[in-house]
Order: C-alpha cells, then sequence, then structure tokens
C-alpha cells in the first residue's frame, strides 16, 4: 500500500471550496431527484393496478384505466423531470456565476468593463483564461450557450416563441447534447434536456472553475496570494 503523505494533503489548497460545495449538492439534488421520480412513477403504476383489481373502476368505463396509466407516464416522466432538469439548469449557470465573479474580484488587475451584448460571466471567463494561459475556449461556448438556455427557461419558460434573441438559442441549443426544441407538452415546442444531460456540463464547469481558481493562484494573479 502506498503511503500517504498526511500533512502534504492537510496543507493542499482546495480551490474554489464554496463552489465545490455548492455544485456537487446541484449534482446530488439532480440525481436523487430523477432517481426518486422512476421510483414514484412505479409505485403509482403499481397503486393503479391494484386498484383495477380490487374493483375500484368498475363503475368507470374500460378505457379509464389506460387514461390513468397515461396521465402517469406524462407527470413521472416528462413534466417532472423536465421541471427538475430546468431548476438544475438555472442553479447550475448561478453557481458558475457566482464563483466567476469571486474569482474576477480577487484578481490583482480588474478584467474591465464588458463589451455592449457580452454576458458578463462569459466575458470574464475569456479575459481570466487568457491571462493565465489556460485554454478552454470550448468549455467557455459551452457556458454561453448554457446561459443563453437559462435565460430563455427564466423568462419565457423554456419557450423560445417569443425569445428575442431567438436566432442565437438555436444556435445555443444545437451545441449542446442533450438538449433539443420538442413538442414534450401541450405548449408547442420547448426546451427539453434529456436525462443525464446535465451531468457532463455540471462536470465540465466544475473542472473549469476550479482550474482558472488554481491557476490564478499559482502565478499569483490574485490579491491574497502569498
Amino acid at each position: 500500500m502506498t503511503d500517504i503523505d498526511l500533512l502534504r494533503l492537510l496543507n493542499e489548497p482546495i480551490y474554489a471550496f464554496d463552489f465545490q460545495f455548492n455544485i456537487g449538492d446541484i449534482q446530488d439534488h439532480l440525481d436523487f431527484s430523477e432517481n426518486n421520480i422512476e421510483l414514484q412513477y412505479r409505485s403509482k403504476l403499481e397503486s393503479i393496478r391494484l386498484d383495477a383489481e380490487t374493483g375500484e373502476f368498475d363503475s368507470y368505463p374500460q378505457e379509464y384505466r389506460c387514461h390513468l396509466e397515461n396521465i402517469a407516464e406524462h407527470r413521472f416522466k416528462t413534466s417532472l423531470p423536465l421541471q427538475i432538469r430546468y431548476g438544475a439548469h438555472l442553479a447550475l449557470t448561478t453557481a458558475v456565476e457566482w464563483s466567476v465573479l469571486c474569482l474576477a474580484e480577487s484578481l490583482t488587475r480588474p478584467v474591465g468593463k464588458k463589451p455592449k451584448n457580452k454576458n458578463e460571466t462569459v466575458y470574464r471567463l475569456e479575459i481570466i483564461s487568457k491571462r493565465v494561459t489556460l485554454k478552454r475556449d470550448d468549455s467557455i461556448k459551452d457556458l454561453e450557450a448554457i446561459v443563453r438556455i437559462r435565460n430563455c427557461i427564466a423568462h419565457n419558460a423554456g419557450i423560445p416563441r417569443d425569445n428575442k434573441y431567438r436566432e442565437n438559442l438555436n444556435k445555443s441549443i444545437q451545441r449542446l447534447e442533450g438538449f433539443s426544441l420538442a413538442n414534450w407538452h401541450c405548449f408547442g415546442k420547448r426546451i427539453a434536456i434529456e436525462k443525464d444531460a446535465l451531468n457532463r456540463y455540471i462536470e465540465e464547469m466544475k473542472h473549469l472553475v476550479i482550474d482558472l481558481h488554481k491557476v490564478a493562484d499559482e502565478k499569483g494573479l490574485l490579491k491574497n496570494n502569498t
């Protein structure tokens, strides 16, 4: 067994600790909620089956059981999962924005004012990544897509019909794997997020933010660097 240097381990810096804690909770909440919904769906179907066997539906048309099963399927396979993924998407975006703001404010040299029509967090990430020479262009573009989708979810309930940035929104949806425009509800086309699609981007954003904090510290670019 390899000996562990406990002293070195204890002295090892933990970068963006609050962010790591926060994004870990987002991941756990998403996984727990998805699994719980699946359990609730099976429980509902079993309840319907038992009611049918005990004669609870005898006074109803023959199609009534099928109607209840269809309602359960839509609720537990479409409606609730989508709302949970929307919530996780919003939480992920907010966590990244908050941590990047903290990093930008900790720099010895300010990032400067963002250009017009540029997202603040994306701009900060571009500037910081250049200063620390950490090439993460693809991850930053992924975040830009995530932010645009977040805005549509927050301001248009995920329905792009009235979104004034629809052209850019469509490009963002096409960029991210597991994201699409689909008629999952009766509202028409809406941003759809497949199961497990967010996990990839949660992990990607975690590495992006932590690595930027780490390299900025190692290069002496932070105010509290000693």
